[in-house]
Order: structure tokens, then C-alpha cells, then sequence
């Protein structure tokens, strides 16, 4: 890693204009915005006290405390996030999503009711975009995803208003008048991490880059660690403690309440999009979303048959962005089978993350993989071959996210507290998102 790297001449800066047809988005009026011209919606306002906490909402408004980041889980690898009052969603997908609360304490409905005004789609599988479209077209939310999947994403639209089930239930209705607004990280079919956007949804609160990294895959067997036992066997008893009841997509025969709200997922799904969220005041706390791990050390992720230069690329940017506070990102990888976590540690070692809160660990399978997690973290820890090391001093804090346990579990950080502060941080700023300096910045 370069720590002194530069955006180079290969990278493309999208600036808050329309350039090769991709439109940086606008700043969207927020729900509590409109709340303070008239009555809060009380569906609003549940829905916010039920996933950020009691706490932290204004009861009246629907407002969260706009001095804080407030972060919940809602299973996988989606998050809700409020940054500063800003309400946004991480990914979509719902585990274990029903027709009414249960082993998932909420349905798709209070979710939709948190009226996020910004979506941003890791990637596009169905494991993470499933309800994508539903949620935009029924809170007004901003789509936020590469261009292929903004496609599937319309297509899916389209899809639910010829449904006859779902225009038959007003709560699942949508009208033939309705649109979605997706706004296409990288263009299609482009190299990952050629193309570094800031995305303008959250000014002036947040700066966010966005640029196209690598989906997991399966590559052979690292010789410099040799084959890793995996154990992701769900806990038999986890059906006993949480009785299945009826899913929300249908089963056959059709249960009373369910609707068919998931993504086609293809073309283009696994096209996996890194976000950094970077707030402009305070000690400009940050936060990076990931909800994959590509091969970096060979440069290979699925659908892009890469070389060692692909990896090294994103790798050199993940080490030159501002330095992160919280990373949000993933516990599983199609190579866990034959890698281990490795992929996870060359991303964890790259970033160099202050805290990492990780999802999609399998249901049931959570301490399983942390445990796996925890010692490819050790076994990494020392250089081997062109490994670096990783020294236990440099690791984040982990703070797994086991399901259902520490769903709807409110995280609150203060944006102000200098446990943020990092040398050099306003540096890679300006390089970044060229704007306001926070009070808490301070340069080598």
C-alpha cells in the first residue's frame, strides 16, 4: 500500500453534474424535513423508534438526534442508518423476512415506513437487493447502485405493477404512475477501481465515494497458508428456539399476506459497489460499506477474471481513502471453503478500520464463522511469503452481528468525539471530497 497515493489520471472524479450519463444525485427533502410542516406520519414515527430506539427519536417529528450517527441491523448485510437526521438503508435484503414479526422482529412495512431518503446497493444478488425496488417505489427513496443492477432494479418495478396479487392488496399496491430513481455507480462493464465517484445525496452533511471493487469467488488454494477447515453448520436447535412462520415471498400454495417483492438479481449482480461515507463536520467520522470480498491478492472476483494488478489497484485505494472509523461489512466469502477469511483480512489489512461491525454470517451460523474468523485473523497476524503481516495492535475492534440477537440493536456514535480524530485524515479529505474541514481534523 501506498500511503502518499493519488488519484490518478485512470480514475474519473464524477462531480455533482451528468457525465457519461450518469447523474450525481441531488439532495432529497428529507421526511423530517416535511414533518415540520405539518403532523409527523405516526407510522414514520414507530417505525424510527422501533429500529433507532426510543432514545434517540423525536417522538413528535420522527426526527433522530442530528448529533449523532445511529446505526441498527436489520439482518445480513443491511443496515439503517441515521447520519446526522439522515436516514439511509445499506442494502435491502431482509433474512428470514415474514408476513409478520418473528425470528426477524419487523416486517417489510416498517421498513418502508422509516422513509429513508437515500438506498445504497452493495451489490446486486438477491441476498442484498431483494425489496430494493419495493422499499424506493413506496418511501420515494434514491437508488444508489451500478448500472447494471439500477436496470434490473427498474425491470423489477416494472414486474410488481403487472402483478395482480400485489395490486389486489393495498398495502402492497403500487401505482402505474409510480418511478424509481437509480442512480448508476460506474458505468457498465467498467474495470474496478478506474472509476472513483463522489456521490452527493447527504450534502452537505456527508461526502461519499463510491467506486466498483471485487465480488467473491472461489480461487485455488493459497500456498502461503494452505487449506482452511471451515465449519458453517447452522445450529440444529435454531429452528426449535425460532419457529418458521410464513415467509413473505410466496410458497405454493399461497399464504394469505405474501407478496413477491425480490430482485431479478441479473444481469450484472455481482458487480459490487464499496461506499465511504464521510461526515463534514465534527471529527468527520466515517464509515465504509461492503457487503463482498473479492480474491485481491490475485485480482479475481466473480464475473471478473482479473490479474494481481486488478487487486493491487483496489487495495492502493483502500489504503489512501479517509481513514475509516466503522466498517460495515461482511463475514462470508464464496472462497471460505478454500481460503478461509483470507480475502477479509487483505481488505481489514488494507483499510485499517478503527472498528468492524460484520454481517452475512449464514442464520444460525454466526458464532461458527466468528470463530473461523478469529483465527485466520491470528494466522495472519505474522509476514509470510508477500504477505506483509498483520500485527494485533493494527486489528479494529470486532463487534460481531449475531442473528437475532443484535437485530435492532441501536449503535450510537457522537460525530464530535475525538476518539474519530486520526493524523492526516483532513488531508485525504480534500482529495477525496474537496469541501469543509470539521473541527476535529488534524494533519501530520
Amino acid at each position: 500500500m501506498n500511503p502518499n497515493f493519488a488519484v490518478r489520471a485512470w480514475f474519473l472524479i464524477l462531480l455533482p453534474v451528468t457525465l457519461a450519463g450518469i447523474a450525481i444525485g441531488a439532495v432529497a427533502t428529507s421526511a423530517p424535513a416535511l414533518a415540520r410542516h405539518g403532523a409527523a406520519d405516526p407510522d414514520m414515527v414507530s417505525a424510527r423508534i422501533k429500529v433507532f430506539g426510543l432514545e434517540n427519536v423525536d417522538p413528535r417529528t420522527g426526527e433522530v438526534q442530528k448529533d449523532k450517527v445511529v446505526m441498527s441491523w436489520l439482518t445480513h448485510t443491511t443496515m439503517a442508518a441515521s447520519i446526522q437526521g439522515r436516514v439511509i438503508l445499506m442494502d435491502t435484503f431482509i433474512a428470514r423476512l415474514e408476513t409478520k414479526p418473528g425470528r426477524t422482529p419487523f416486517v417489510i412495512k416498517d421498513v418502508v415506513d422509516l422513509k429513508p431518503e437515500a438506498i445504497f446497493i452493495g451489490h446486486g444478488h438477491g441476498d442484498h437487493a431483494d425489496n430494493a425496488a419495493f422499499i424506493a417505489a413506496k418511501s420515494g427513496a434514491k437508488l444508489f447502485a451500478s448500472q447494471e443492477t439500477c436496470g434490473v432494479l427498474q425491470n423489477d418495478l416494472a414486474r410488481m405493477k403487472a402483478d395482480a396479487f400485489m395490486q389486489a392488496d393495498p398495502s402492497f399496491a403500487i401505482p402505474a404512475s409510480t418511478t424509481i430513481d437509480c442512480t448508476a455507480v460506474t458505468t457498465t462493464g467498467s474495470t474496478p477501481g478506474t472509476q472513483i465517484l463522489r456521490l452527493k445525496p447527504l450534502e452537505p452533511v456527508a461526502c461519499i465515494i463510491a467506486f466498483r471493487h471485487l465480488h467473491s469467488v472461489i480461487v485455488p488454494v493459497d500456498p502461503d497458508w494452505g487449506p482452511v477447515i471451515l465449519v458453517d453448520t447452522p445450529d440444529p436447535r435454531d429452528p426449535v428456539l425460532f419457529p418458521p412462520g410464513d415467509p413473505l415471498t410466496p410458497s405454493n400454495p399461497r399464504r394469505p399476506g405474501q407478496q413477491n417483492i425480490r430482485t431479478g438479481g441479473n444481469p450484472g449482480g455481482a458487480v459490487s459497489i464499496w461506499y465511504h461515507f464521510v461526515l463534514r463536520n465534527g471529527s468527520n467520522f466515517t464509515i465504509a460499506f461492503n457487503n463482498t470480498a473479492g480474491a485481491l491478492k490475485e485480482g479475481k472476483g466473480s464475473g471478473w477474471d482479473g490479474t494481481p494488478a486488478d487487486g493491487q489497484r483496489i487495495l492502493d485505494i483502500l489504503g489512501s481513502l479517509p481513514y475509516t472509523d466503522v466498517q460495515f461489512g461482511t463475514s462470508s466469502s464464496a472462497n471460505t471453503d478454500f481460503n478461509g477469511w483470507r480475502d477479509h483480512v487483505y481488505y481489514l489489512n488494507a483499510l485499517r478500520p478503527k472498528i468492524f461491525l460484520p454481517g452475512h454470517a449464514p442464520v444460525g451460523a454466526a458464532l461458527q464463522y466468528f470463530s473461523g474468523f478469529m483465527k485466520h485473523l491470528n494466522l495472519m497476524e505474522q509476514p509470510r511469503g508477500t504477505w506483509p503481516g498483520f500485527p494485533h495492535e493494527d486489528w479494529p475492534s470486532i463487534r460481531w452481528l449475531t442473528d437475532p440477537t443484535d437485530t435492532l440493536k441501536p449503535m450510537v456514535f457522537d460525530v464530535n468525539d475525538n476518539a474519530w480524530d486520526s493524523h492526516g485524515k483532513s488531508r485525504r479529505i480534500a482529495q477525496f471530497c474537496a469541501g469543509p474541514r470539521g473541527h476535529g481534523d488534524r494533519d501530520d
